[in-house]
């Protein structure tokens, strides 16, 4: 079926039903550029609520099976370790690939699969749901186009407790470091590294980590990086899995944006108008409940999601933010910073 003004919907292969699925799945079934045509789980009961939910017929346990698939590009929603091995296979078939974050759990693998889509001439991307929000859009524009003068503090914090109250099995992917690529840091932080890397439009030069646990089943529980971007700001990137937290702030010279879980704050030198909110008073502390901006970044939803973004790249070459080389640059923040970690010092990226 084709979407809307006639363009051709996109035909996409999902590998994995769990985790982060069903707002893969949400998503396709409200978009006018792609759609899921097939998905993979090794799990029956997993393939069996998604199909049966979405009304997707193509079902398959194996991997290989689903390549097989006529889709135009596959989504690779699979536990970390999998990333690379899909990544490669798809590839191989001629495939393009959105992935979830993070692109691989190393440093190395993830430059052998960018390597890898550079020689098959085919588009690779990772999936960073915060590039679909219409707030960060004008958040971005606000920030490049010097509304908050020059930046000089980004703070950010991302807390998920659900394994302080239910703690993974033994034998579950995700207590395996070398599955994961570390824990609490590479999983939650990665969102805000590139976030405040795309909103500033700037890459970060150097780093410093500590980390502390005792309250979960990971080693790898709750981090803080301290981090310089060239040419400034100062940053720090928190996360953890043994509390529930959420909050990102950029602030400058002339004003600051802090956004959590149920408000925005804002205050700032001149007014700003924007399609997801408007600041009027200059030099006023303003508040914005995100229920608010929801409402008004509704009509904006549909042209940030983040599959209709990238469907859109493959078939009309419009932008899209998170290819796998910006990732990558994700993953030589994350790899300083557990080397920063264990080393005791402050790791300089190259």
């Amino acid at each position: 079926m084709d979407g809307e003004g006639g363009a051709r919907r996109l035909r996409a292969a999902l590998a994995a039903c769990g985790g982060i699925a069903d707002l893969t799945l949400q998503a396709a079934a409200a978009s006018p550029d792609f759609l899921v045509a097939a998905i993979q789980d090794p799990r029956a009961e997993a393939l069996e609520r998604a199909g049966g939910r979405y009304g997707i017929a193509a079902r398959h346990l194996d991997f290989a099976d689903l390549l097989q698939e006529d889709v135009d590009f596959v989504i690779v929603n699979s536990p970390n370790h999998l990333h690379a091995e899909h990544v490669e296979q798809a590839l191989a078939h001629g495939k393009p690939c959105l992935v979830q974050k993070p692109l691989a759990p190393t440093l190395a693998a993830a430059r052998a699969l960018v390597a890898r889509a550079r020689r098959a001439g085919l588009p690779l991307g990772v999936m960073m749901f915060e590039h679909g929000k219409p707030l960060h859009h004008q958040v971005r524009k606000m920030v490049q186009g010097g509304w908050p003068g020059e930046p000089a503090l980004v703070q950010a914090l991302s807390a998920h407790d659900i394994y302080l109250r239910a703690p993974p099995p033994a034998d579950d992917w995700r207590r395996d470091p070398e599955k994961v690529g570390g824990g609490a840091f590479i999983q939650l932080a990665v969102h805000h590294i590139n976030l405040a890397r795309w909103l500033l439009g700037r890459e970060i030069a150097c780093v410093a980590m500590l980390g502390a646990g005792g309250h979960t089943v990971f080693a790898d529980e709750s981090d803080v990086l301290s981090a310089l971007f060239a040419d400034g700001p100062a940053a720090q990137f928190a996360a953890s899995y043994a509390a529930h937290a959420a909050h990102f702030l950029i602030a400058g010279t002339r004003g600051m944006i802090d956004i959590a879980a149920d408000r925005v704050l804002v205050r700032g030198a001149s007014q700003y108008h924007g399609p997801v909110f408007a600041y009027e008073e200059a030099g006023e502390e303003r508040v914005y409940a995100r229920s608010e901006l929801e409402v008004r970044s509704a009509p904006l939803e549909q042209s940030c999601e983040v599959h209709g973004r990238f469907a859109r790249w493959l078939r009309d070459g419009a932008e899209f933010e998170c290819t796998a080389e910006s990732a990558l640059c994700d993953m030589q923040v994350i790899d300083a910073a557990y080397r920063s970690r264990d080393a005791g010092r402050v790791i300089f990226i190259e």
